[in-house]
């Protein structure tokens, strides 16, 4: 019977960084993975060049993933993003900023980031294994002691760190297996629903303006009393919407519909002009230009086939702005401060980047990420019910969160 004293389950990114903390301080380690390749969905990050990072600091990077954000305070002292940019240099890997906020590797390539904590953890003494599934976790008086594999195989540990990832990209090696085990021992585990994913709107107009992209767009939805809105670039799709404003508010609009079957989701194409505003720039396109069309008045502000079709739907394709009456001016732009759009159907796992749901926080904590249920028993990366936006901010999260449950279990 073989025997280490700290286990890693998951080759993503909290595991390989787990890996790492619990080797190079001295644990005997194994990283087990139940796929045929280590770190699968990291290589396809990113398009495949992984944004593993941004240039946020702590307390703004904490607050883009909501009120539990600061849940990942002693994650980031721990390992902060500089330990990582150091780290990736050191591996010949040299980190750059795009649009003054994300890192990316310079070369564009997604598997070199995972070669190199690959090669940093087996060159501290970690050993890996593929195709290795954990049937379940050994627990005796309330205290870790091992697991068995799929296979029937027992190796004894006193810590074991699920970094098992969760039920988003099955295609890329999600599932449900870490919240299986996870559940096993007896923790709360938050159902999933997908993230990081496109929203099917039911409104067949959308399609027409499928390919278009808002550079700057406002996407939100009312969750009971709560307004939830994400802002960012947005990509129009055949079925709605895609671009990093849509994936960001995807997990708020599926657990809406996970839990009322329908959700309504609204968009301000300008986000900082309201009704208000538009009614006054319509009175002055109407006073200033009259022989205009409406429909190229309002694309000198808005794209062009997205001013195009809204007013041809309202009003028809040769409509000038002499035309316009104060009503109809209210009537556009009280649509233009609020277009509203309903969605019933979810985006499904496969279509996800990341899961919104996991193991609770409240049994975690966060000083080791080590489970308050089970001892020597700890958590990291997506597992948790903690999912932030795109950006890098879940791959650093992970990162972070794996260094110090894998420095935790070689401290304790």
């Amino acid at each position: 019977m073989e025997h280490f004293d700290a286990i890693v389950c998951g080759s993503g990114p909290a595991g390989l960084a787990a890996a790492l903390a619990a080797a190079s301080h001295g644990a005997a380690t194994l990283l087990l993975e139940r796929d045929h390749m280590i770190g699968r969905k990291l290589c396809a990050t990113g398009n495949g060049r992984c944004n593993f990072s941004n240039t946020l600091p702590p307390l703004k990077f904490m607050e883009r993933f909501g009120r539990n954000g600061r849940f990942m305070t002693d994650a980031l002292r721990a390992a902060p993003r500089e330990f990582f940019l150091d780290l990736l240099q050191q591996e010949g890997i040299r980190p750059v900023v795009e649009d003054e906020i994300h890192y990316f590797p310079m070369n564009g390539r997604a598997p070199d980031v995972r070669d190199a904590f690959l090669r940093a953890a087996r060159r501290a003494g970690a050993e890996t294994r593929l195709s290795t599934g954990v049937r379940r976790i050994l627990v005796e008086n309330g205290a870790v002691k091992g697991m068995e594999t799929q296979s029937g195989e027992t190796i004894t540990a006193e810590h074991v760190i699920l970094a098992c990832g969760g039920t988003a990209a099955p295609a890329l090696g999600g599932s449900d297996s870490g919240l299986e085990l996870a559940k096993s021992l007896g923790h709360t585990v938050r159902e999933p629903v997908a993230t990081l994913a496109p929203i099917h709107v039911d409104n067949p107009w959308t399609g027409e303006l499928a390919g278009l992209t808002m550079a700057d767009a406002e996407l939100g939805v009312m969750n009971g009393t709560k307004h939830i809105s994400m802002r960012g670039s947005l990509l129009f799709t055949h079925g709605g919407f895609s671009g990093p404003a849509a994936m960001d508010l995807s997990g708020a609009v599926n657990r809406i519909l996970a839990n009322e079957g329908t959700a309504r989701v609204f968009l301000r194409a300008l986000p900082g002009q309201r009704e208000q505003g538009w009614f006054d720039y319509f009175v002055r396109e109407r006073e200033t230009v009259p022989d205009h069309l409406l429909k190229n008045s309002l694309a000198r502000v808005l794209p062009r086939s997205f001013a195009g079709l809204v007013c041809e739907r309202m009003f028809g394709p040769e409509f000038h702005s002499k035309r316009l009456t104060n009503a109809a001016a209210h009537e556009l732009a009280h649509f233009l401060d609020r277009i509203e759009f309903t969605v019933s159907r979810p985006a499904s796992m496969d279509e996800a980047m990341a899961m919104d749901g996991g193991v609770s926080l409240r049994e975690v904590d966060p000083r080791t990420m080590g489970s308050r249920i089970v001892s020597g028993m700890h958590f990291a990366g997506e597992i948790l019910d903690l999912t932030g936006p795109t950006g890098g901010f879940n791959i650093q999260f992970a990162l972070s969160g794996g260094y110090l449950a894998g420095l935790s279990a070689a401290q304790h």
